[in-house]
């Protein structure tokens, strides 16, 4: 795995989970982080005097780290297809055999071919067709209230749109609440990551509470690289999960699986609420889908927990949220400028003055 720079975002983020009794383990999977580079950072705030366990977690000491890291050299770590590529057709005749992983391992240790367990996997995950895992569907127990949310855009249909005089495509983010299945519509013409923190904010607002997880689809706007085991999260998007005190989990690319809660919520928002309306504008689908949301898919019994939503968020889990303040997210604009030979940059069609020295 070659190296990749960690931004001061992900050093923090990574201190706030370690700070939540998050374990390394599922750290690394989830952010896209070699463990022993995590463990470089615990080790480094331990050095400056901080436990972030205890002592809680400042954009000083991010800093801090960060600057003790400009003057390291490095790393790279050796990568596993540099060693397994070679063999690839030896494992691909022991998987077709119906040899398991662990047996394969210890028959390319035999030859000198040694790696670790979870690097063995990630390969035959990525490179062997024979490897097939079995689709077992297991149901999990319920979550507890406030913990997990997932979230998911779903395409919609058609609306018009009076600022360009047409009509387009409408899609709806949808965020549901994992214990209670109470849900949220948002309705966007774009995709972006302005869209995505606008719709997130009017989801918070309506429930009145942040979940302390969201689990959320791989779309692009919030997850710049989405990977099975290395995914990268959005800079500006995990700002924002930050700012309002809530774990970005990103779910397995192309696995359904992964988000079902929020899955088959897509197709029923369509079907149930969209299809067969008449939206004059944008501002009329946003208001409706509310209404829709409290007066129909919160009122409903929900097909797997045979309870209202609605009923078990306002008794159960509408007192677990981290409580939401009310005031809107500011949402910062991005973008990597070129600076031109007359040391100027172009930003949302402004020019900057670069100074010389710079």
């Amino acid at each position: 795995m070659a190296y990749r720079e960690v931004h001061m975002t992900e050093i923090k983020e990574i201190l706030l989970r370690i700070a939540s009794g998050y374990p390394i383990r599922s750290i690394s999977r989830s952010l896209g982080i070699h463990r022993e580079t995590i463990k470089n950072y615990i080790s480094i705030s331990l050095e400056l005097g901080v436990d972030p366990k205890k002592d809680g977690v400042t954009d000083e000491l991010v800093k801090k780290i960060k600057s003790r890291l400009a003057g390291k050299n490095k790393s790279v770590h050796i990568p596993r297809d540099n060693i397994l590529l070679p063999h690839k057709d030896r494992i691909e005749t022991y998987l077709e055999k119906g040899i398991k992983g662990s047996k394969i391992m210890t028959l390319l240790a035999r030859d000198g071919i040694v790696v670790g367990s979870s690097s063995f996997y990630r390969f035959i995950n990525s490179n062997c067709q024979s490897y097939i895992r079995k689709n077992i569907t297991v149901r999990l127990p319920e979550t507890e209230p406030g913990k997990y949310s997932q979230a998911d855009f779903g395409y919609m249909g058609k609306i018009w749109d009076e600022a360009t005089g047409r009509n387009r495509k409408i899609h709806a983010l949808i965020l549901t609440l994992c214990h209670c299945r109470h849900m949220y519509v948002y309705l966007t013409f774009t995709q972006d990551i302005r869209a995505v923190t606008q719709g997130f904010e009017a989801a918070w607002d309506y429930f009145g509470g942040i979940t302390e997880i969201v689990i959320i689809d791989n779309m692009k706007p919030a997850i710049d690289k989405a990977d099975r085991y290395s995914p990268r999260v959005n800079r500006q998007f995990l700002e924002y999960a930050q700012h309002r005190g809530f774990i970005v989990d990103p779910a397995y690319s192309g696995h359904a699986k992964g988000k079902p809660i929020v899955e088959r919520s897509v197709p029923y928002v369509r079907d149930n609420f969209f299809a067969g309306e008449d939206f004059i504008s944008l501002e009329d689908g946003r208001e409706r889908a509310v209404c829709w949301c409290s007066n129909v898919a919160g009122k409903r019994i929900h097909g797997t927990t045979r309870k209202i939503p609605a009923q078990v968020f306002e008794e159960v889990e509408k007192g677990s949220l981290k409580s939401y303040p009310g005031d809107r997210y500011d949402i910062p604009y991005w973008a990597v400028c070129k600076v031109h030979p007359d040391h100027h940059i172009k930003f949302k069609n402004s020019l900057y003055v670069i100074l010389h020295q710079h």
